[in-house]
């Protein structure tokens, strides 16, 4: 089994004004009496993550790499931002819109990162599923969500040929690993899109990730979060 690893360099916190939750006492009945959540009317996680990192210091390290071939590769918000912008053209040229869900079928990596960012650029739902999944359980869990289109590798190509004629909402099939039947290549995709994109004005309740639950009493469920 092929072992890659990644460590994400985190972004200094937001001003102390802004990051702070609770307030400093000793008095712990006020603390809970007064605390309140100070949630945004508008936020992306997409934009919070990326977005503004990259417009203060492009060339701030985000990710380091280590590839499967031993190599390390620092990848920057730059590059996040460029690519995760391309990508949400490359979804919504392929008919994705805000609200549909999107399949993620891939290692932890930078693919995997920029996956996830252009999805909540779109106002799109991430619908991350664990590699190891066995076709039955892929296909539950497409058809469950209602899974619009599918970012993957050649893996996850070789499960869905096995069950895509079950999948009638899954219509876009994208792989890292290049273009096979009925499925297009990642990397030529990006090659050819914008690197500009305005990301959806989401509030931070709308729905922005589905994870599903083991399905140890019952059949998976789709938990969905905003």
């Amino acid at each position: 089994m092929t072992h890659r690893t990644i460590r994400v360099m985190v972004p200094p916190p937001a001003p102390a004004e802004t990051a702070r939750m609770l307030t400093e006492t000793r008095d712990y009945d006020a603390l809970v009496r007064d605390f309140r959540w100070r949630i945004p009317a508008r936020y992306n996680i997409g934009t919070d993550v990326c977005t503004r990192w990259a417009e203060a210091d492009p060339d701030r390290v985000a990710i380091i790499w280590q590839r499967a071939d031993g190599g390390v590769e620092p990848i920057t918000f730059g590059r996040l931002e460029e690519e995760s912008n391309r990508l949400a053209n490359v979804l919504a040229a392929r008919g994705v819109r805000r609200g549909d869900r999107v399949a993620i079928i891939l290692a932890q990596g930078p693919a995997a990162a920029v996956a996830h960012i252009a999805i909540y650029k779109m106002g799109a739902i991430a619908v991350p599923l664990a590699a190891l999944f066995g076709p039955d359980a892929l296909a539950f869990r497409l058809t469950n969500s209602g899974a619009r289109a599918l970012l993957t590798n050649a893996e996850g190509v070789a499960k869905l040929a096995e069950i895509r004629d079950g999948l009638g909402e899954l219509s876009v099939v994208l792989s890292v690993d290049g273009r096979a039947d009925g499925v297009d290549d990642l990397g030529a995709a990006l090659a050819a899109a914008s690197p500009r994109f305005a990301a959806a004005d989401t509030t931070a309740d709308d729905p922005a990730m589905m994870i599903y639950t083991s399905g140890t009493t019952g059949p998976p469920k789709g938990a969905l979060h905003g």
